[in-house]
């Protein structure tokens, strides 16, 4: 196999010592060389003035939730309830589905209606009450199921949740709404996803994943939809098995009890399983979200009287858990959005860093409002972060709201994290946002919309560089993962893995990062070329 010699006006290695090379040299899907001479016996690739990148690498999304609703509806741009159920009587027309199939939908947010009222039952019923409907909200904290769907998970005014919440009417009954684990019950209730269908779901995404220039993430399945973990494993094993992994994997692995830890860790072996797939963190659900009022807070929300959110997990059940990771050298990927969940954790954190002699690099997934008090608690703890830029542009308009003028001012905070020096990464919680890398280092840099607004940024002070933002999909998410000695960078030993995009982030205007387009990724050496490029 001839050794690939790519030639490049600008190769940025993400090695601030060496930051620009003209050319990299790759054999067996490794870098071996990079500023060498030409030679006949080199298969040169000529990116024809396009700049390349080490492979973005995403470090928290949810593969099988996003496979899964790639064929769902689609329920994003709605404006309103009346528009909801227009949109969805539309799709079982389109569809022309059987009555009594299940009309799973997601991405409706109330805050983009006139009067933000979340929808009930009661509305759904007026779509159909022949079909089990059940729609998720964008941030897949909260739920709306019809009346069908209740009955179909036997969900009444006595059904008793853990974790979870079911909303009642004023006459007592459930009104459709589920709350956090609530939402399993009716989940459950829906036909069973085999094995094979997770693999397709996997695939597809995987290839989505590729698409937008990602060689590389860091994904929290095992607990999603109704699927066991060992299904999602035994999937995830059998694709790695025959090749069929399009990006690599790290699995931040949520286990809901103390049991299913137990159990896990006494069948299977963390770290490496191959080059395509690693066992990675321990993921706990600690909190909800900010869109949904169920982040856990310090202080109430301020638009609701005497309204905490809530946490999903307890101190007691957190240390209990944080206890049996340390003792089997097992990193933790806390999801924290709420202040008070957020010092929950690096209290645990704490107490046991003074029992184990062990840098686990633990992380906080989210910490959106960590205030700087908090910030330098997670440093001293070490402990890092996976932070989602896209959320400060669809976050903005409501903070405030949520939590006042003074809580805004000490939330999503990421170039204090930088400053700080703990080590934070970027992803996109897909399907939360969209698995765009470049979408996202322009919301870091810029902290606009997609309107462009505010004008200057949202807490402008918190806007980060174009390096440190190339840096938050590269090299910091392979350090969160234990990847960083041979991914996130570009250097001799390192996998070659690339994004090939077709502007130099570095000579345009901040506004223009969003404009950017994937030309082709690469992965150990093997080249794909974006549908829409020209050039490969």
């Amino acid at each position: 196999m001839p050794k690939l010699f790519y030639n490049a006006d600008n190769i940025y290695t993400m090695n601030r010592e060496r930051p620009v090379i003209e050319n990299v040299l790759v054999e067996k899907g490794v870098i071996v060389d990079y500023n060498v001479e030409a030679s006949e016996s080199y298969e040169k690739i000529d990116l024809k003035g396009k700049t390349l990148v080490p492979g973005f690498i995403d470090s928290h999304l949810h593969t099988l939730m996003y496979g899964i609703e790639l064929d769902m509806l689609d329920l994003s741009d709605t404006s309103s309830i009346k528009d909801l159920i227009a949109k969805t009587k539309k799709y079982i027309k389109k569809k022309d589905l059987k009555k009594g199939e299940w009309i799973i939908g997601w991405g409706w947010n109330q805050d983009k209606f006139e009067n933000e009222e979340l929808p009930k039952a009661k509305d759904l019923d007026k779509i159909s009450t022949e079909y089990p409907i059940v729609l998720k909200r964008e941030c897949r904290h909260l739920l709306v199921a019809n009346s069908l769907a209740l009955k179909k998970a036997d969900i009444t005014e006595a059904t008793k949740v853990v974790d979870g919440k079911i909303n009642l009417d004023s006459d007592g009954d459930p009104n459709g709404i589920l709350r956090e684990n609530a939402q399993k019950l009716v989940l459950k209730a829906a036909p069973e996803t085999t094995v094979k269908d997770i693999k397709n779901y996997i695939v597809k995404s995987g290839k989505k994943f590729r698409e937008n220039g990602l060689t590389f993430v860091q994904s929290d399945d095992l607990d999603d939809s109704n699927v066991s973990y060992k299904k999602v494993l035994q999937a995830y094993y059998e694709l790695a098995d025959s090749g069929q992994l399009p990006v690599r994997f790290n699995l931040q692995l949520r286990l809901t009890t103390i049991d299913q830890l137990n159990e896990f860790l006494s069948e299977h072996k963390l770290g490496k399983y191959n080059d395509f797939l690693t066992l990675g963190p321990l993921k706990i659900w600690a909190d909800g979200s900010l869109g949904a009022r169920t982040a856990a807070l310090r202080e109430s929300y301020t638009d609701r009287d005497n309204s905490f959110g809530e946490l999903l997990c307890s101190k007691e059940k957190m240390e209990k858990m944080a206890k049996i990771a340390f003792e089997n050298e097992m990193q933790i990927a806390c999801h924290a959005i709420g202040d008070r969940t957020i010092e929950q954790f690096i209290e645990v954190i704490e107490s046991l860093n003074k029992e184990y002699d062990t840098n686990l690099r633990h992380r906080i997934i989210h910490s959106q409002l960590a205030d700087y008090k908090l910030l330098k608690r997670m440093k001293k703890a070490g402990i890092n972060t996976d932070i989602q830029p896209a959320f400060t542009v669809s976050d903005w308009k409501i903070v405030a709201n949520r939590l006042g003028k003074r809580r805004e001012q000490q939330s999503y905070l990421w170039k204090n994290m930088l400053d700080l020096n703990i080590n934070t990464a970027g992803s996109s919680d897909c399907p939360i946002e969209k698995p765009d890398p470049i979408w996202g280092i322009s919301c870091a840099v810029t902290r606009k919309d997609k309107d462009k607004k505010p004008d200057h940024g949202w807490l402008p002070q918190q806007k980060i560089t174009v390096q440190d933002a190339l840096e938050i999909y590269t090299k910091n998410a392979a350090y969160n993962a234990f990847e960083e000695k041979d991914k996130g960078k570009i250097e001799v030993g390192y996998k070659a893995d690339f994004t090939i995009i077709d502007q130099n982030p570095f000579l345009i205007k901040a506004d223009e990062l969003r404009d950017i387009n994937i030309e082709a990724t690469v992965i150990g050496g093997e080249i794909y070329p974006n549908k829409k490029s020209s050039s490969f």
